[in-house]
This record gives C-alpha cells, structure tokens and sequence, in this order.
C-alpha cells in the first residue's frame, strides 16, 4: 500500500537514482568496480526503469482506448501495491469514483522516470493549469444510481467490478454493467466472512415487520428469491 510516508520514500530514492546515475556515468568503464553494473542497475529502479511501450508485451493492448498518457496498471497498482484509494481517494465515501488530480501523479513524478515523454505530457498540463482529459471506460445509464462508496464500504473488492487491474497495462470495459449482471452479485450466497458480513448489513436495513425503514418494498422479495448480499428492488437503483 502506497501511504504519504512511502510516496516520499519512493521520491527521495528517485532522487538519489539521479545523482547515483550521474555519478557512475562519468566514472570510466574500466575503472568502475566489478559491482558497476549492478549499481547502474539500482540506480535504473530508483528512477522507476525502463517500461516498454512495445504493444506486443503490454496487457491489454487494444482491447481499450488510448489514452493522453499511458498508464499502466500493472506497474503502480501490481508491481509497486499503491493502493486504489490512494489515487482514487474518497471513493470510499463518494458515490463517484474520483480521478487522481495532476498535482498528485507529480508528487512522486517530478523525480520518478522525470525525463520520461509520458511525464512531459503530465507536466505540461500542470503548466497548462488543465485536468487530464482520460477517456472514460466505465458508466452506467443515465437513469441507474450506483453508489461507489457503499459498494467500497461493504468490501466489495475493485476487482469484482474492474477484473484483474494490477494485471492490465491498458484497462478496458471489463464487466458488461447490465441490470442482470449486477442482479447476479446482489443475490450471491454469502460464502465468505466478507459476504455473510455483507448479508448481516443488508439484513440489519429492516425493521421486524419485514420492510425497510425506508418502506422502499417489503422484506419477503429478498427472501423469495434467496438474495443475502444486496437489495433488489428497482428503487434500489434506480431513483
């Protein structure tokens, strides 16, 4: 997980890649010790390394958009574990997944990979005072509600949703978003403590006489129909 602490650590180790970098690079090949290489090496990771934009070894190539900047998943989120909600914050607590601001990818890019192309475009819309224009992957119809937070706070892994993210390059439309496939989720059995935790909440929702406080529909539907891990009645989402 990618706390403040880490991100200043990662920072202060691309800073030191530079001068590490610079110091070994003018230092005569014959005169470097034997452990040279391996220091360049180091030196290279403290700068983030080398990634190859070849689309032959890229996870996900084609199957979504391209976007302004390259981004890849399976760099920040599962070679280096940063959380999703670091870069995603509050989405926890939004009904809307929020976009990481500028300001934040230059937190640990102003030293990370800095000469890189892909961060000459995220610096020239810190330049330009201009949010980066991602092309959008994931939206429900207009007249569907889905709340990210409550979905978050009741430990629904991003992954059930997104697929496998840490493992992508490029991310694309993995889930359909269907009426009857977000159906098929809410009435899946509890099988683990997260879900049977998951049933116990939504159950805790009504009062004894068997509906909801909110007298949305009565408790018997979700009974009927053997749903355990979230609501599904059309006001549900659509309201």
């Amino acid at each position: 997980m990618l706390t403040p602490r880490r991100a200043f650590t990662i920072s202060l180790w691309g800073a030191a890649g530079v001068a590490l970098l610079a110091f070994v690079s003018q230092v005569p090949e014959s005169r470097r010790p034997a452990t040279g290489g391996a220091v360049l090496a180091a030196a290279a990771v403290a700068q983030g390394g080398q990634f190859s934009l070849d689309p032959d070894t890229l996870v996900g190539w084609g199957r979504g958009p391209v976007q302004p900047i390259f981004f890849s998943h399976r760099r920040h989120a599962g070679e280096y574990e940063i959380e999703c909600l670091y870069c995603h914050s509050n989405t926890d607590i939004s009904p809307w997944a929020s976009m990481p601001p500028v300001e934040l990818c230059l937190g640990c890019h102003r030293v990370v990979k800095a000469a890189s192309s892909e961060i000459a475009k995220l610096r020239g819309y810190a330049e330009r005072g201009e949010p980066i224009p991602w092309d959008r992957i994931y939206k429900v119809a207009d007249f569907v509600q889905f709340n990210h937070g409550r979905h978050v706070r009741a430990e629904v892994e991003c992954q059930e949703c997104h697929g496998e993210v840490e493992e992508y390059d490029v991310l694309w439309g993995w889930s359909p978003l269907t009426m009857g496939w977000c159906l098929e989720c809410h009435k899946e059995p509890g099988e683990d403590e997260a879900k049977l935790a998951a049933a116990a909440r939504n159950a805790a929702r009504y009062t004894e006489e068997g509906r909801e406080s909110h007298g949305l529909y009565p408790r018997s539907i979700d009974s009927q129909y053997g749903v355990l891990k979230g609501p599904i009645d059309c006001a549900a989402c659509h309201y």
